[in-house]
Formats: structure tokens, C-alpha cells, sequence
């Protein structure tokens, strides 16, 4: 289902943009792309990577980079696949890095079907850092906001001329991300309520009230909603 977004400044096209929840566990992911030089970028390609491919393709965009928010299971099992077919780059927090390599422990926990045995993600190629603007189109670039708690390397990208950010599982519609793994043994020790908490306070509501937020999972939400009406940040 397609969004309408705010216009962008200086008569710039509307970038395309279109979220969708794919498999294993539905999360939410988004292609972005320039509707003039047809360069996009894919934030969080959980799995189903055919009909990203095909929606990419009724849009005639071509696939430069894939945009990880954090190195949970459900977020990052597309890019492999991805990047063997499009030859995309792969972009990531690096303190997410050990979670990222240990997917085929997180698909055991879960009880998710794992990569083929002795095949591993490709290696990111590229690692971005709190404050990192990165250029995915000739018109457009995308600010990256580490957010650690969810996960140490959690990143939000922040898409100003699209008014959008991709915050992953940092901030929900009505909640936040979870901080607790009990009886997730690949999880355990790697994230932070408080520092969870800070980072929604001290980033995430630092930007504008208008901006739409497209969670990890569930419906989408604004900045200026959970400033006032998220119950779990105060």
C-alpha cells in the first residue's frame, strides 16, 4: 500500500517510498527511491526478496544499497540474496556487527529457518556512525542516527526530504523496543532499557514533529504522536 508523503524543499520530486511487512516475522520494509536518476535504497530486507525485487523493478528502480537498521534476524535475511542479484552495497552500525555474523544462532531461538548450513551473510560493506549523511541518490541523502538499546548498534535513518525516518525496533506506535531476552540465549546482555529510553528522548524527538515514523513492525506512526502520546516514554 502506497503512502503519500509532504512535498520536498526546493521542488525536488516526491521520492518514492512504499513499506511493506515481509517474512519471517514481519517486519516492516522500505524501499526509497529517486524518481528521476531511479536509484533506491531498501531499508531492513527481512526476507521475500522476490517481491521486493519485483516491486523494485514495476518502479524502475535500481537497488544501490540496503540500509540495516539493527542485527536482529527478522531485518537483515534478505540482504544476502540481494546483494547476489542487484550486487548492492550492504550498510550497518558496526557495534552490530557480532549480531549480525551470529544470525544462524538467533534463527535457532527463534525458530526460524536458518541460512543453508555453512553459508554466512555477506559481509557489510560499508559501517556508519551517529551523524553519517550518506548520499543514496544525486538529489537525496539520509542522516544516520545511532540509537543504541534495542540493540548496541541500532541505527535510525533519517530521511529529511521525505520527511520519513526508519527508526527499526527502537520506537513503536504506542511503544518501544524490547530490551528483555529471557530464553534467547543468542540475545542475552545486548540491550539497554535505559539507554533505549535516551535514545528516543534525545534523538528520535529531536527531530521535526511531522516527520513519519516507519516502525520495525506494526503501523506507522509521527514523531509529534509519541512525543505525546507514548506511554512508555515520559
Amino acid at each position: 500500500q502506497r503512502s503519500s508523503w509532504s512535498k520536498p524543499p526546493n521542488n525536488m520530486p516526491n521520492p518514492i517510498v512504499e513499506s511493506f511487512a515481509v517474512p519471517p516475522l514481519g517486519c516492516n520494509c522500505t524501499i526509497i527511491g529517486d524518481p528521476e536518476s531511479k536509484d533506491a535504497c531498501v531499508v531492513d530486507p527481512g526476507g521475500n526478496v522476490n517481491e521486493i525485487l519485483n516491486k523494485l523493478e514495476s518502479k524502475g528502480l535500481t537497488l544501490k544499497r540496503v540500509l540495516i537498521t539493527h542485527g536482529h534476524l527478522d531485518h537483515i535475511m534478505g540482504g544476502k540474496e540481494l546483494k547476489e542479484k542487484t550486487n548492492c552495497e550492504i550498510i550497518m552500525n558496526q557495534h552490530d556487527l557480532g549480531l549480525y555474523e551470529k544470525v544462524a544462532e538467533q534463527c535457532r531461538d527463534f525458530g526460524v529457518a536458518s541460512l543453508v548450513a555453512g553459508e554466512s551473510l555477506p559481509k557489510p560493506d560499508a559501517f556508519v556512525s551517529d551523524g553519517d549523511v550518506v548520499q543514496w541518490a544525486p538529489s537525496y541523502s539520509v542522516k544516520c542516527i545511532h540509537c543504541p538499546g534495542h540493540t548496541p548498534g541500532s541505527t535510525s535513518y533519517y530521511f529529511e526530504e521525505a520527511k520519513l525516518v526508519c527508526p527499526g525496533d527502537t520506537l513503536f506506535c504506542g511503544s518501544v523496543g524490547r530490551t528483555s531476552w529471557a530464553g534467547i540465549p543468542s540475545l542475552q546482555g545486548t540491550s539497554d532499557s535505559q539507554e533505549l529510553l535516551g535514545s528516543i528522548k534525545h534523538k528520535l524527538f529531536g527531530l521535526p514533529d511531522e516527520t513519519v515514523v516507519v516502525s520495525g513492525h506494526g503501523e506507522h506512526t509521527s514523531i509529534g504522536d509519541e512525543k505525546k502520546h507514548n506511554p512508555y516514554v515520559r
